[in-house]
């Protein structure tokens, strides 16, 4: 974890550093700036997690940083500290969501007190933040199993059900799925759409039962589906690349 304090007077950062037990509270590292222009450069390149900052300083001062920080997405906890018990300054250090404001001198128990509230504030948030993604994840795999599932389903009443004159809507309604859904899963988990894998069923099974030269071409069309045996043979050579004759004969020749 890493820091930071932001005073334009040069002892105030080095009493704040000393007073402050940072070993206690896991920080390793606490940068020094003068002003909000230096703090800002800063806090973009290092994201240090807790902010001390003064409110009255040149250039960029502690209003203008805590606007800064409101507006931006770094995770962290400002702590202003102020030499002047000044209502404008509170109010825009409430109003900019600062974790709290401390007034010079700093009483080194309260320094302590509001960087543990400020630290075990920050690590809720944080075990928070990691339950929230893990449930998340954990809700993605879950949805995509049952997605997986669902087509492997579908899969199996294609194979069981390939002799058959099956429309997309009747799938739909077995399953109780839309259309849509149905043909964009299908084809994302087997790579074919459902018109295409169907076909490619009934053309296995074809094939192994021309392997019977007792069968004729027609009886093996209904067999597989196709109520016609022109359109079944259009579509086995353009499978395949040959006719069922021309298949046939191959087989049986060899």
């Amino acid at each position: 974890m890493k820091a930071i304090i932001i005073d334009d007077e040069k002892h105030v950062r080095e009493g704040l550093s000393l007073l402050a037990n940072w070993n206690k509270y896991g920080i390793k590292t606490v940068f020094e700036a003068q002003d909000g222009e230096e703090a800002m450069k800063i806090i973009a390149e290092h994201h240090p997690e807790i902010i001390f900052t003064d409110m009255r300083m040149p250039k960029q001062d502690g209003i203008c940083l805590l606007k800064w920080l409101h507006s931006s997405s770094f995770v962290c906890k400002t702590i202003v500290i102020s030499g002047y018990d000044d209502f404008d300054y509170m109010r825009n250090a409430i109003y900019y969501k600062s974790f709290d404001y401390i007034l010079k001198p700093i009483d080194p128990e309260i320094l302590d007190q509001t960087l543990d509230r400020a630290v075990n504030e920050l690590s809720q948030e944080h075990q928070s933040k990691t339950q929230e993604m893990t449930e998340g994840f954990q809700a993605k795999d879950t949805i995509t199993q049952k997605e997986k599932s669902s087509m492997q389903e579908i899969e199996q009443y294609l194979r069981k059900n390939y002799k058959q004159d099956i429309t997309l809507q009747e799938i739909a309604d077995q399953f109780f799925l839309s259309r849509e859904y149905i043909s964009r899963r299908f084809k994302q988990e087997f790579k074919e759409t459902i018109t295409d894998y169907l076909t490619r069923i009934r053309i296995e099974y074809a094939k192994k039962l021309l392997h019977n030269p007792q069968m004729k071409i027609y009886e093996i069309a209904f067999q597989i589906g196709y109520h016609n045996e022109k359109y079944f043979s259009k579509v086995f050579k353009k499978s395949v690349g040959v006719s069922p004759n021309e298949y046939r004969s191959s087989v049986l020749m060899s």
